[in-house]
């Protein structure tokens, strides 16, 4: 049987059981699994705000901000959630002041699902 047939362990650089390459192997892997954990958010958490005649609706969470998607006649949005804090979505309006839509004590790894509606100047938590 030629050389590059055979099967079985071929020994590596003097090694003869193979365990260099098994190494090689393991360490690749012990150093992507995190890597790649880190790319993936498990818990998916939503923000909605209902507000009639609002232009813009900003999350900020933890020091970071985002714009939250117009859709439906209502903003929303999908975030993951990497701290412990809290926030707010400040809602836009063109003919008056904004009006803030406090978020309470977040934590990441939980699912979470935030809504608001916006009338007459307050902001109340929905339980739609």
């Amino acid at each position: 049987m030629p050389h590059f047939m055979k099967l079985g362990r071929e020994p590596i650089n003097g090694d003869a059981g193979g365990a260099v390459r098994y190494r090689f192997v393991m360490r690749a892997i012990l150093l992507l699994v995190p890597m790649l954990a880190a790319g993936c958010d498990r818990a998916a958490n939503t923000f909605e705000v209902r507000a009639v005649g609002a232009t813009s609706a900003d999350l900020t969470l933890c020091g970071q901000s985002t714009r939250l998607k117009r859709m439906d006649g209502k903003f929303t949005g999908t975030l993951p959630i990497r701290c412990e804090g809290d926030g707010a979505i400040k809602v836009g309006f063109p003919d008056r002041p904004p009006v803030s839509c406090p978020i309470g004590y977040v934590t990441p790894g939980a699912v979470q699902s935030f809504k608001f509606e916006v009338d007459s100047g307050r902001c109340d938590a929905s339980r739609a």
